[in-house]
């Protein structure tokens, strides 16, 4: 780990392949990949404990991306990733401790986005109008709240630090879990390696938003058949349609995060020893 990182460069195209190669990796591990998303999905409802469900869920997201990450990597040796690989992370105390404080990055970059934006509009509004754009009380409460008021300076700082953030998170999580390294150095190699693949990353987006598109009109259609064919019934089941469509969603997402790892980082299924893991080729 003490030489740098050999960061090779992808295009266009190869950004925008990175999900449908995900979708076929799906398809070839839905079986355990649908076991790996039903865990992820009752973890996350720890979300639903006052105030600090959530902090706890961001923390530990990027312990259970890597098990995902490391799903994946089963998947490319023709391996069946049991459910419990989300929390294969978890049994390294050093995978461990660099992954919860990628978390702690994660968490204090949300915070310090919305800390930035608010500070912004707390610049430009009274008292009474900023309690009642925190209050939510009704949209026309908020309109009024928010008339006269520019967002846009704020609005375009707070998404350049989630920016950054992201970036630094996308590819460090498997720098830790594949490659061991520490939580800094892999958050700086991601965003460095994001920046040399900007236009990888516009062909990845603009797959992502194709396809959120059409899976979007695809539970609308759904979700509204059953809900008007079997009533109450029809919107309980429409419900968990929609939550494990999520969590599906987020798995396609790591299997594009992986994919986009081993061809930027020139990663290989089966090169991860579950003893030592050694570093990323270099």
């Amino acid at each position: 780990m003490s030489q740098p990182y050999n960061i090779r460069r992808a295009s266009f195209r190869q950004g925008l392949g990175w999900l449908p190669a995900s979708a076929e990796m799906m398809r070839s591990g839905i079986r355990p990949l649908i076991g790996i998303a039903a865990l992820w999905l009752l973890v996350n409802l720890i979300s639903f404990i006052p105030v600090i469900g959530q902090f706890f869920i961001v923390i530990i997201t990027p312990l259970l991306t890597a098990g995902v990450l490391l799903a994946f990597d089963r998947l490319g040796e023709q391996r069946v990733p049991p459910p419990t690989t989300l929390f294969a992370g978890w049994h390294d105390p050093l995978r461990r401790n660099n992954l919860l404080l990628l978390g702690l990055f994660m968490l204090g970059g949300a915070m310090t986005a919305a800390l930035i934006l608010f500070s912004w509009l707390g610049s430009q509004m009274g008292q009474e109008q900023l309690q009642a754009l925190l209050s939510q009380e009704s949209p026309e409460a908020m309109a009024e709240a928010m008339s006269g008021v520019s967002i846009g300076g704020g609005l375009l700082l707070a998404m350049l630090v989630m920016g950054l953030v992201l970036a630094g998170l996308y590819f460090s999580v498997a720098l830790v879990m594949f490659g061991r390294a520490p939580a800094v150095r892999a958050f700086m190699v991601s965003i460095k390696a994001v920046l040399i693949n900007w236009i990888a990353f516009v062909g990845y987006l603009v797959a992502l938003f194709a396809i959120a598109m059409g899976l979007g009109v695809i539970l609308i259609l759904v979700t509204s058949f059953l809900t008007l064919a079997l009533g109450t019934l029809g919107a309980f089941i429409t419900q968990i349609l929609m939550l494990l469509a999520i969590m599906l969603f987020q798995i396609l997402m790591a299997g594009a995060q992986y994919l986009a790892f081993s061809q930027i980082f020139g990663w290989s299924p089966g090169l991860e020893d579950d003893d030592a893991g050694p570093a990323v080729p270099l």
